[in-house]
Formats: C-alpha cells, structure tokens, sequence
C-alpha cells in the first residue's frame, strides 16, 4: 500500500449484489473506494472529471490532499452493461490516468484472454474473489507499479548520461556485433555511420593491427577480467583515429537471449587520442631544446606521480616555494596535497579534473612556501599515459600569480566599496537591493529601504573644509553601520546621504526601531582634535511590497519619506505614505 496514505480504488464491477459487497470487503480491508460503477461509460467520465479536478488544483498529488485523488487501483470486471466493456474502460481510462489494472471476470475464453493481455493488467483473477486474493493483489500490483516506475526512471537517467558522455560507449552482443553506439562514437566513427552502426560487427570499424590486439584482449575479458588496449578505428570517410579501448564484460548467458535482447555481452569506452597523440609527437620534436628551457624558465615546471611525489623541478620552481635547489624540493615534498596546498581538498579537485579530461588549464589555487608563507599559483598540467593504459605521471607548469591576486581582489573590493568610508557604493548598493528584492518576492518577505541624509553636514563644509566634512562622515558611517546587524547592507550613495537595507522583517516596528537608533546616535555631538559638531539625520523609510515593487520606486518613496522626515522638526524618521504626508 501507499505510505502514509489509504490506496485509492475505483470499482467497475457488473452486478449490485456483487459490487456492494466488494466495496464492503475493500474498505474493511483498509482501501479508499473512489467509486463503483455498473457501466463502463460511468466509470470512464468519472476518471476525466477526477482528472480535471486535480489539473484544476496543480496536480495529482496536490488534489490528493484535498480529497480529489485519482486512482491508486482500477478493479474491472470484463462483462460489463452497456456497450463498453471492461477492456475498453481501461483502454478509455488509461489515455487519462495510468493505472494498475485487474481484471475480475467469470470470462475464460482465449480471445477475451488474449484482448486483456494487451492492455498490461498487473491481475487476472477469477470471480468469485476471495478477500485474501485480492489485497495480496492488489499489493503486488502496487509494489510492481513502483518497480517499475523506478526502472523507468533509471532507465532515462542512465541514457542521459550514456548520451552526453564525452568518451565513446559501444556495447556488443556475444558475437560482437553493435547493439547499441552512443553520439561520441558516432561522431568519432564519422557520421556516414549514422543509423547503420547497430547491426555491423565491431572488428569491422578496426584496422588490421588493433583488430589482433582486440581479439587477444577479449580473451582475456571473457575470462572475467577487464582489458584495455591502444589502436585505430577506421572512420566512414576514410583514415583512422587513433583510441584507447577499455573493455568489460556484462551480464549473464542465457538460452532465451537473441539478437534484440542479449543477455550478455561486452562494453567497450572508447577515447579518442588524437590530440594526446599530437601533443606527445609535438614534445618529442622539441625534445633538444627542452633540458634548456626547463633550466632557464623564469615559471616552474615539474613531473610529479600521481600519488604526489615530485619526480623534476626546475630551479624556478624550488625558488617560488622557498628550496635551495631542486634536488631539495624533491627530496623534500613527500606529499604535494599536504605539504604544498594550503587546503589539501584541492589537490583532490585538481586531480578530478586531471583524471577526467587528461589535462588542466590555468587552475588557480592557494600553495605553501616551505616556511609556510600562503601565494597563489596557476598551474596548467597534462596525464601521460603509461603503455599499460593507465597515468604513468603528471607534468606542467606553475606560475607565481599572487601579485595579480591582490591585485584583483583590490579592484574588486574598490568596485563595490566607497574609498572614503568603506561602505558600499551606489552601484553595489542598487545590486544587492536588486537581489534582495527578488529574494522577498520568492519568499513572501519585507524589505525595509531606509534613506538617510545628514542635517548641517554643509556647514561643517563650508566651515572647516573638505579634510574635517571627510573625517565626520567616516565617523557617521561608523555610527549608522554600528546599529544595523551584520547581514544588512549599509551604502552612501551621495555626498551626505546614505542607505540601509533591512531585510527578513517580520513588521514595520523592525524599520521604526532601526531608524530610531540611527537617528540617535547621528544626534550625538562629534568630537576629536578639531571642533564640536551638531549633525543630525533625517531619515526616510520605504517598505516593500506595500510602497514598490523594484528598486527605484521603492528609493523614489523612501527619498520622498525623507523629506518628509526633514520637514517634521518633531521627529527624526518618517514612513512613506502616499497621502504625501509623514507617517512615524
């Protein structure tokens, strides 16, 4: 049965007698009858109205809590009234609803035998049913149901996968012809093999070299072991690619096994190494200037194992991370993960991707120097594969970018910060108010805008000059950013005008209070080596959704409630209203 839930059943059963006392016996037993219906008109219209019901309320499983369910079980008995019998009401009703089928009939003759077949009943149980019979039944129907829904749903995720996948995925039946070839293979192969691939034999896409190693590989998969070998497939067009074939065996032999449903077979994950190939035909040209550009390289070069041994260093690269020589760093570095990487999980990342495409461009990532001082390099590394097909060691290059680091965390904290208070600036600010906005909407939250401007900041100006307005304002900023929580955002966007962000309010209290606080401490005089100042704030709040639905309407009111504020010497804050007049 379905957990947490009563199971659904609806009853089409020719009979009065019958069909009350099968209802008895289902709700006895537990099961929520929907309906029983004497003809199979009823019972199909009866199936689209529930149908309708749950679209109407967002879904089965939505109608289902509110009482609107659809069937978990269809009983159907062949003989029915009316001019549709029961093997029509299930083809009716499962072009509206897939539903686990059974049938309960006094029908034995083949043909209508044969009639129900084709609509997969999970039951074929003859009347009279007994109790028991028909619980265990309707039991395993429910139970193959999720089977076999699970199956399907494994089925789709595992050809996604198999589909997109970058290696190519050939699978052969016992005599090694293609029962299935994914879109890497096809394209590896060449296209003119679309829609021909499945039924050719596999030896026939080798050339003659790898067609031998082949067939001495699979020997030994076929002896239960995996096998991996390097050769050529030839391509449609004509030439060759060059691949690594890794091979296994998969399933179990079967008397019933033909050539549409093998029960056995070989999976072979094919690597095109074209450009592996090219890359090592290319390194071998340059192998003479090599040794001297290892040792003169101003960037470190290295070949470690893949376990974390380094096997090589240049001298640039013992001096980036602090070794007198390399013949130290090698000896050294027992292990890359935990003794050079500031977080040793990165390595492992690293690797992944090593693993995965055979080589890495410009990884970035936080090292050590021996004396464990923190810089940051980019490597850009490749796998060299042994002759047995597996890595035999890494190599690559390491740039010190730590400079550039800073760099570039400067200029971002420059493009989000004000230089002279260290809040926000407008541009940052108008983003985040951007996202928190769209996060109240999703969430069905408040967002307070709080819009602030100082009151005789102008004559400190004025009087003083720039270098005190400066220094008062980095004070103010410090005083509003003190009343907020953490999480607010607090950002001068103007000269003297200032905002703050408030968001997950659970009234307009929250705002009031806040704004309150501000108002306070800007009130309270500033000193230091200079002068005393009197400066206080107004301060403008707008609420979303209730005063605007973006950012701009939501500053034009809190600006708006701003002035507001300013106008009423009686107070320090102001809501906007939309009368135009300040709400506190």
């Amino acid at each position: 049965m379905l957990s947490g839930t009563a199971v659904r059943v609806l009853v089409v059963e020719d009979g009065s007698v019958s069909a009350r006392t099968l209802r008895m016996q289902l709700e006895n037993m537990g099961y929520d009858v929907v309906g029983v219906f004497a003809s199979g008109e009823e019972a199909v219209q009866c199936v689209q109205a529930m149908k309708r019901e749950a679209q109407a309320c967002g879904g089965a499983q939505a109608a289902a809590g509110q009482g609107l369910g659809l069937p978990d079980i269809l009983l159907v008995d062949i003989s029915l009234a009316g001019s549709m019998d029961g093997v029509e009401v299930v083809e009716h009703v499962r072009r509206v609803h897939d539903v686990p089928v059974i049938y309960l009939t006094a029908a034995t003759d083949d043909a209508t035998f044969q009639r129900a077949k084709e609509t997969n009943p999970f039951a074929w149980l003859a009347k009279p049913v007994t109790p028991d019979s028909l619980h265990r039944s309707i039991g395993m129907a429910l139970y193959k149901r999720e089977l076999d829904a699970q199956l399907r749903r494994n089925e789709e995720k595992y050809r996604s996968i198999v589909q997109t996948m970058s290696e190519g995925l050939v699978i052969l039946d016992t005599d090694l012809h293609i029962v299935f070839s994914n879109a890497s293979f096809l394209s590896m192969a060449g296209g003119e093999y679309a829609g021909v691939m499945e039924p050719l034999l596999f030896e026939s896409l080798l050339c003659d070299a790898t067609r031998r190693d082949f067939f001495m590989t699979l020997a030994k998969v076929r002896s239960g072991g995996r096998g991996v070998l390097v050769g050529n497939i030839l391509r449609a067009g004509g030439g060759s690619v060059p691949v690594r074939i890794s091979m296994t065996m998969w399933g179990e032999p079967s008397a019933e096994d033909d050539a549409a449903n093998p029960g056995c077979g070989i999976i072979c994950v094919i690597t095109d190494r074209t450009e592996q190939l090219a890359s090592a035909s290319a390194l071998r040209e340059v192998e003479s200037k090599y040794r001297t550009l290892f040792e003169n390289a101003l960037d470190g070069i290295y070949q470690s194992t893949p376990e974390g041994r380094f096997l090589e260093v240049n001298p640039a690269m013992a001096a980036i991370f602090g070794y007198d020589s390399p013949s130290a760093m090698v000896d050294l570095v027992r292990d890359i993960g935990t003794q050079m990487y500031a977080d040793a999980g990165d390595r492992k990342v690293f690797l992944q991707a090593l693993w995965e495409n055979e080589q890495v461009s410009r990884f970035q990532v936080r090292m050590k120097r021996r004396g464990g001082e923190r810089i940051w390099v980019e490597l850009s590394s490749r796998a060299v594969w042994g002759a047995d097909g597996s890595i035999s060691h890494i190599e690559g290059m390491l740039f010190d970018v730590t400079d550039r680091k800073k760099v570039e965390m400067d200029l971002r904290r420059r493009a989000s910060r004000d230089d002279l208070t260290g809040l926000y600036n407008r541009h940052y600010f108008r983003e985040w108010l951007n996202g928190a906005l769209a996060s109240a909407f999703r969430n069905g939250t408040r967002v307070a805008l709080l819009y602030i401007d100082l009151n005789g900041f102008k004559n400190v100006n004025d009087t003083y000059g720039h270098l005190e307005g400066d220094r008062v304002l980095r004070e103010l900023a410090v005083r509003i950013r003190d009343r907020v929580r953490e999480c607010d955002m607090v950002a001068r966007i103007g000269g003297d005008e200032f905002c703050v962000v408030l968001e997950g309010l659970n009234d307009s209290d929250d705002a009031r209070r806040v704004a309150h606080e501000i108002g306070e401490a800007l009130m309270q005089p500033l000193s230091g080596n200079g002068p005393v100042h009197s400066i206080s704030g107004s301060v403008g709040i707008a609420v979303f959704p209730d005063d605007g639905g973006d950012v701009d309407s939501l500053l034009h009111c809190a600006d708006e409630a701003m002035y507001c504020a300013k106008m009423d010497a009686s107070s320090a804050f102001a809501f906007w209203s939309r009368k135009g007049e300040a709400r506190k």
